[in-house]
């Protein structure tokens, strides 16, 4: 859902509303506009936005005075975009049947105008605060709490971290379980949150979910082999240059506190194990904690820790539960500093 935000942010629109007598005896969407700097005769699509795919429900030909229209009606209601040509210009909007007027300039389409829908109007500011950097995590908090919209919740509720404001994450749920069951935004949401599981799995306060991968050599190495000690799981692979510029750190901070009782457990997404074993040459990854299913980005220990980008750290106390999240270079030596001493 973020990356559908992000473009939220990036593309977004406004909408100004129509109510001519012509339309008043049509129940579906009607979406009325002016688009200025497009070329005459070019298409502008509408489409539902859902697992982050854009499917086309509609389609409309630009004409010379920049004006089109779009009539028509959806099943229910959800987020939907409007994409005007072959790219990625494009607004986002909450598709309902209503009534909608677009007023908007092809080069500037952040500073179009609308309304006629307050749910559009209301993600339109939304955007603006988030862009502005105007919104917080306690705004998103009481805007997921206050706002009238369950769908307009549910995109608010994309910007927290699960793993501080999972209580806002439970609620946006309970809110669309009762007002929107047995939709494609609830399937979508529920699905949403089952991805977001090895998240919670991996939080501080956690216990680490063990690791069992096999070494260089073939044996296997199972993190949990190393509960007693205060262990770094590090996430890394041979081609990751700031995994690497980082590796000289972890070797100076691991020789400081081997003898206090500090493992490294290095977990590589490489793909080739020579690639990999040399780079533990390379760099004198000298610790025995070295692991990998040469799976690259389908390792199956990114997967159940939720790795989507390296390098990432995990800091685990004797007990095996995870204590701090991605400390590196300075920060890292701090946190071993208040365990062990200096």
């Amino acid at each position: 859902m973020k990356r559908i935000l992000i473009t939220f942010i990036v593309l977004t629109a406004m909408f100004a509303g129509c109510t001519k007598d012509s339309d008043s005896n049509h129940d579906g969407y009607i979406i009325k506009g002016k688009i200025d700097n497009f070329m005459p005769k070019a298409k502008v699509f509408l489409g539902e936005v859902a697992n982050n795919r854009f499917s086309v429900i509609d389609t409309a030909v630009v004409a010379e005075d920049g004006t089109f229209e779009m009539k028509g009606q959806v099943a229910e209601k959800g987020m939907g975009m409007l994409r005007f040509g072959p790219g990625q210009n494009q607004v986002m909007v909450i598709l309902d049947n209503q009534k909608m007027e677009v007023n908007a300039d092809y080069k500037d389409l952040q500073n179009a105008t609308f309304k006629g829908s307050s749910e559009t109007a209301q993600l339109h500011e939304l955007i603006k605060g988030i862009r502005s950097r105007k919104v917080n995590e306690q705004y998103l908090v009481n805007f997921i709490d206050t706002v009238k919209s369950p769908l307009l919740a549910r995109i608010a509720v994309g910007s927290l971290n699960i793993e501080s404001h999972k209580a806002s994450f439970d609620r946006v749920k309970e809110r669309l379980e009762k007002e929107m069951p047995n939709t494609k935004t609830y399937q979508e949401y529920t699905a949403y949150l089952q991805s977001l599981q090895s998240v919670l799995n991996t939080a501080v306060g956690q216990v680490a979910p063990d690791i069992e991968l096999p070494s260089p050599e073939g044996a296997n190495i199972n993190l949990s082999s190393l509960k007693g000690k205060v262990v770094l799981v590090d996430f890394w692979a041979s081609w990751c240059r700031p995994c690497r510029r980082e590796n000289p750190n972890v070797v100076r901070i691991y020789e400081k506190y081997k003898d206090k009782g500090f493992e490294v457990y290095s977990v590589s997404l490489d793909r080739t194990k020579d690639k990999w074993v040399q780079a533990i040459e390379q760099d004198n990854l000298v610790w025995p904690g070295h692991v990998s299913d040469l799976g690259g980005w389908k390792s199956s220990a990114a997967a159940l820790y939720s790795v989507k980008s390296i390098p990432q750290t995990f800091l685990l106390d004797a007990e095996g539960k995870i204590i701090a999240k991605n400390l590196r270079g300075e920060r890292l030596e701090k946190k071993l500093e208040e365990l062990f001493g200096a």
